[in-house]
């Protein structure tokens, strides 16, 4: 049990704080959001301090098996209509959403304890509620294979 997320739901500690940030190359920057009732502060991965809006937010993570399904579902507060715009300006222009979701403890704001990256598959909105559905794993945006097996990384290759 060496996952911190593991060891706080085992200790019944602090509920984990989420956030969402969202970026698309036609936005002027990213949307950072947290679930809560004020906003934050966290430093990521890439050692950026960014500023994250408080909103209603739930995230529905998929079950960890074997199948092909591994969508995260999203829910976000779409009161003022803001998410669906910015969402549906990406969508007209083709434009792919990166979506970054992140887990932090109380105990340790600098990094987070959990990372997911992923793109947006589809939206629905529903009166007051955007529901975003991400895909963890991008089959058609990943190269095959990964490690592209050339002369200068494989020198065995020039006598095949």
């Amino acid at each position: 049990m060496s996952n911190p997320i593991n060891i706080c739901y085992a200790s019944g500690g602090p509920m984990p704080t989420n956030t969402v940030e969202a970026t698309c190359p036609i936005w002027a920057g990213p949307i950072l959001l947290c679930d809560g009732y004020e906003d934050r502060v966290f430093g990521t991965e890439d050692l950026r301090v960014l500023t994250f809006t408080a909103m209603a937010l739930e995230q529905g993570l998929p079950s960890q098996d074997n199948s092909g399904f591994q969508n995260i579902l999203l829910a976000l507060d779409n009161t003022s209509g803001t998410v669906q715009i910015q969402i549906e300006q990406a969508k007209t222009a083709n434009a792919r959403v990166t979506i970054t979701c992140r887990r932090y403890l109380d105990s340790n704001p600098s990094y987070p304890a959990e990372r997911y990256r992923m793109s947006l598959l589809s939206r629905q909105y529903e009166s007051v509620t955007a529901t975003l559905t991400c895909g963890l794993f991008d089959l058609l945006g990943t190269a095959h294979p990964r490690e592209r097996l050339t002369p200068s990384v494989a020198p065995g290759l020039v006598y095949i």
